[in-house]
């Protein structure tokens, strides 16, 4: 079988550099340009799966780069990821706007890519090929983590609330403010549950859920809905036949009920907490 092609527009040679190792670790075939001119007549001379491209770089910039492809008919359908150290909002609007994705230039800036390109070339997020084209030796077995559970909600409250309390409980909590960059977040970290609100930018909460179980990583995590949506001040019992419809296992609505979020997540993973109770722990000791 051929592999996934990748084509690399950026004029940051270091990165260039970085970013080609990674991805042949993945198995996959990197071509690499280092300006704007010389990207569109190479893409459409051998057309990519998938095409990462800076936006400041000599001799065209990769926001047109992108316009011309998306207005070519056989490249268009070549998605698009642009690398970039702008994060003004108008910036990621263009980007939006020609149907690219977009992701920030930042020291880890591969922890945020690679679980992009692995869903775009549906290639295995884990798999990595050594320079004889051997799979790595297995490492020596460490200490189990503690279950991670990752709360996606636009209130800073509540996910603060949601770290304090469950930190008691031994569990580590990542936190997302915003529905895109929580589902990113799932498909880096693989957490073992899901708290999800619904009403959020970037994403409202049946996109993300719908984002969620559609991804073969991602797919089996469970995932709590936690809303402040109600009708007449009552649970909107139409809002939850949906959501668990497409695979939620629970919905819980604001103000929080502790108790029923940790009861429903004892089902799906062992808090370290309860273990310490089983052999006598006292329960000043509880908190990691």
């Amino acid at each position: 079988m051929s592999k996934k092609h990748v084509c690399i527009v950026d004029d940051d040679a270091g990165l260039v550099s970085a970013l080609k190792i990674r991805c042949e670790q993945l198995g996959l075939e990197v071509t690499t340009i280092d300006n704007g001119a010389d990207a569109v007549t190479t893409i459409a001379r051998k057309p990519p799966d998938l095409v990462l491209l800076d936006i400041n770089m000599p001799a065209g910039d990769g926001l047109s780069v992108c316009r011309v492809l998306a207005s070519h008919a056989n490249l268009a359908p070549i998605p698009v990821i642009i690398l970039s150290g702008r994060s003004d909002e108008e910036t990621i609007r263009r980007c939006e706007a020609l149907g690219a994705h977009y992701v920030l230039k930042v020291c880890d800036v591969w922890d945020w890519l690679r679980p992009r390109i692995c869903e775009m070339l549906e290639i295995e997020s884990d798999a990595v090929v050594t320079g004889d084209g051997s799979q790595p030796s297995a490492q020596a077995p460490t200490e189990p983590s503690p279950p991670k559970v990752l709360v996606i909600d636009d209130d800073p409250d509540i996910g603060r609330a949601l770290k304090i309390k469950l930190a008691v409980h031994g569990v580590e909590v990542l936190q997302a403010v915003n529905g895109m960059q929580g589902y990113w977040i799932s498909l880096k970290q693989k957490p073992d549950a899901i708290i999800l609100d619904f009403k959020m930018p970037e994403g409202r909460g049946d996109y993300v859920l719908g984002r969620l179980k559609s991804h073969s990583i991602t797919k089996d995590i469970p995932v709590v809905i936690l809303t402040g949506r109600t009708r007449g001040g009552r649970t909107d019992y139409g809002l939850e036949r949906e959501l668990m419809g497409m695979g939620a296992v629970k919905f819980l609505t604001k103000p929080l009920d502790f108790d029923a979020l940790l009861a429903e997540l004892r089902m799906y993973m062992t808090l370290p907490s309860d273990l310490r109770n089983r052999i006598g722990m006292p329960q000043a000791a509880l908190a990691p």
